[in-house]
């Protein structure tokens, strides 16, 4: 999808469906290609990027964005939102760097997508309108980032409350749901002969065990220190979830230390780490 070519030839085949006319159903025989891109890669980037949809009837019309990007008559404008488009519906891992500058994010870049920002005068100069594009790509990004960060959080504390279940014989306490600054997200107990209190962590991740991370707040922490039993839950959500139940005391060597005036306010670990502490799920 990023290939100057097919965003070019979207543009194109946008043209040809405002005139009107146009059927899914004949559609690969009607275009082999549309300019210099296949047909096919054409029409599903359209569809991808939410430029045009197919009806019950199997016409194909242009949507609301699909007849804005109709109505810009700069080329380059055009161009610059498509782009935009195609960043926000694929999210290729290279964007990922978008977020740390322009620099980085152009060394991470495959050439047809270089390509791309370079037709679209994005690769280089600070004019007002060329900040404006990375600031607002930045911010949904960073904003699809947390949404996807999120989710992945919500599923391993449901997890940890499927496992707590099962494991006590008890109904837990789901705390992250009700509040977000009480230090841990799950109350269950030790055991089930015993109701004594076990404050859980939960952390999730969707990478493998050699490169997922977590943070702890300080906030977190200091928590951790003032219950009487405290673990944390590590989640890799991948494929078939893998659980590690760390207790806070295994988890403290590698947690910061105040310098001088200096105060941590959060610290990142690695799965890899606690390996010893897999559990059967």
């Amino acid at each position: 999808m990023f290939s100057v070519g097919v965003l070019y030839s979207s543009q194109t085949l946008l043209e040809i469906i405002e005139q009107g006319g146009v059927d899914a159903s004949n559609f690969a025989a009607s275009f082999a290609k549309i300019e210099v891109a296949d047909a096919k890669i054409v029409l599903n980037t359209a569809q991808e990027c939410r430029w045009l949809r197919i009806i019950e009837t199997g016409s194909i019309e242009l949507t609301d964005r699909g007849r804005e990007l109709r109505e810009i008559t700069s080329a380059e404008t055009c161009l610059r939102e498509q782009l935009f488009d195609v960043l926000m519906s694929t999210t290729p891992p290279w964007s990922r760097r978008m977020i740390q500058g322009r620099f980085e994010a152009l060394q991470a870049m495959p050439e047809d997508a270089k390509q791309c920002f370079s037709d679209c005068g994005l690769d280089e100069g600070t004019a007002d309108d060329t900040v404006e594009w990375w600031d607002r790509a930045t911010a949904s990004l960073r904003s699809q980032r947390s949404a996807a960060m999120g989710a992945i959080g919500r599923k391993a504390e449901k997890l940890t409350i499927d496992y707590e279940r099962s494991r006590t014989g008890r109904e837990p306490i789901w705390q992250g749901f009700e509040t977000a600054v009480a230090g841990f997200d799950v109350l269950s107990c030790v055991s089930p002969e015993s109701q004594k209190p076990l404050k859980i962590e939960v952390k999730g991740s969707s990478m493998n065990k050699a490169s997922a991370s977590f943070f702890v707040t300080r906030n977190e922490w200091r928590t951790a220190l003032k219950a009487t039993i405290f673990h944390f839950h590590l989640w890799l959500v991948r494929d078939q979830p893998k659980l590690f139940v760390v207790p806070s005391t295994a988890v403290q060597a590698h947690i910061p230390v105040d310098s001088g005036e200096g105060q941590w306010t959060g610290a990142e670990l690695f799965f890899r780490d606690f390996s010893a502490f897999e559990q059967a799920v």
